[in-house]
């Protein structure tokens, strides 16, 4: 006979609420194949608990892990300590030391504790000094940035991709059956350069607005020298583009970007400009393209079937992305710009990533 699914069971008790004898629903449903018995079962259950699904208080195997003292012992271990952060345990961690299966220690995170997992976020270290510099430049940005001031600031960054990126091996397994050493090597065995090349990329974006993706060439090292002959004027002709005369030109403290002379020709040739004293240290979670584009041309790389083989089919497929990035998302994170700034001076400096919804 056939079982008798979960769907089944509500099915029946629909038709026994109805007045249907257990004869009389065996009849309307003959492709069921379901037995007599188990339809008496079911509608005597349903008699006795007023429901086709509901199990017998008390039924079922002995719970022989999820027991008190466990659940105990894993509330304790798996949350940190009051006033000591990072003293959690993993649920491997807490699985050695209870001699219970990892599966059950988050099933009792889960069911028993009513707790959810929540990926760790990498962020920078951010010292006393740097939380202070934070703090006072992001209240002085506010200020500045005030009413839709914002929409003016063309943001830019420098990328590396690489032709070969890191592999990670959580997410990329190989299906088989059998053991692990009669699959092929072809299969399991992913194979990657030491120093896998790369090419590095500048660009800049704005509120509706995407400048070009300038690549820089191989083994080129950015210095404010070639900073200002090759990437400034072609940045500063994608802000006037797209922003018009009346742009604010964002760049991060790297050293070409802070150097004397990058400073002084900024001064010459742009109507504004947030100077090397006026943008916060250590701030990647601040710039819509580390925070936002970097990431999403990762993803769609990441995503590419099959992968670029050379350097220029590397620069083909990151133009190619590049393009059809699409402005609304762009837009969705410049407008968060702002709250990032109020954010990061509600934590004194810190970080905020998790306050972010």
């Amino acid at each position: 006979m056939a079982k008798v699914t979960y769907d089944d069971k509500i099915r029946i008790q629909t038709l026994h609420e109805q007045g249907y004898g257990a004869k009389r629903i065996k009849k309307a449903y003959p492709h069921k194949q379901w037995s007599l018995r188990s339809i008496n079962n079911i509608c005597h259950r349903i008699k006795e608990r007023g429901s086709a699904t509901d199990r017998k208080v008390g039924s079922g195997r002995p719970k022989s892990v999820r027991t008190a003292t466990n659940i105990a012992a894993v509330e304790e271990l798996i949350c940190s300590q009051e006033n000591q952060p990072g003293t959690s345990r993993s649920s491997r961690q807490i699985a050695q030391e209870l001699s219970i299966s990892a599966r059950s220690v988050r099933r009792i995170a889960k069911t028993d504790l009513h707790l959810q997992a929540f990926k760790r976020i990498p962020v920078q270290v951010i010292n006393t000094a740097t939380r202070t510099k934070r703090l006072d430049r992001c209240n002085n940005l506010v200020i500045r940035l005030q009413g839709s001031a914002w929409k003016k600031v063309f943001f830019t960054d420098e990328k590396i991709f690489y032709l070969d990126p890191p592999m990670n091996t959580q997410n990329d397994r190989v299906w088989a059956s059998g053991r692990k050493r009669d699959i092929a090597s072809e299969r399991l065995l992913h194979q990657r350069a030491k120093f896998s090349r790369r090419v590095m990329v500048s660009a800049g974006v704005c509120y509706n607005g995407k400048g070009r993706l300038h690549f820089v060439p191989e083994k080129t090292k950015i210095n404010a020298d070639y900073y200002i002959s090759n990437l400034l004027p072609e940045l500063l002709e994608d802000c006037f583009e797209k922003v018009g005369n009346s742009f604010i030109f964002q760049q991060d403290g790297a050293p070409a970007h802070t150097a004397n002379q990058t400073q002084n020709f900024l001064h010459m040739n742009c109507p504004d400009f947030i100077g090397k004293d006026e943008w916060p240290p250590n701030s990647p979670d601040l710039n819509p393209l580390d925070y936002h584009v970097w990431g999403e041309m990762m993803t769609r790389y990441s995503s590419l079937n099959p992968k670029p083989t050379d350097i220029n089919q590397l620069k083909e497929a990151l133009q190619n992305i590049w393009n059809e990035l699409p402005q609304a998302s762009i837009n969705k994170a410049v407008r968060t710009f702002r709250q990032r700034l109020q954010l990061c001076i509600a934590g004194e400096g810190g970080h905020f990533e998790q306050l972010l919804f």
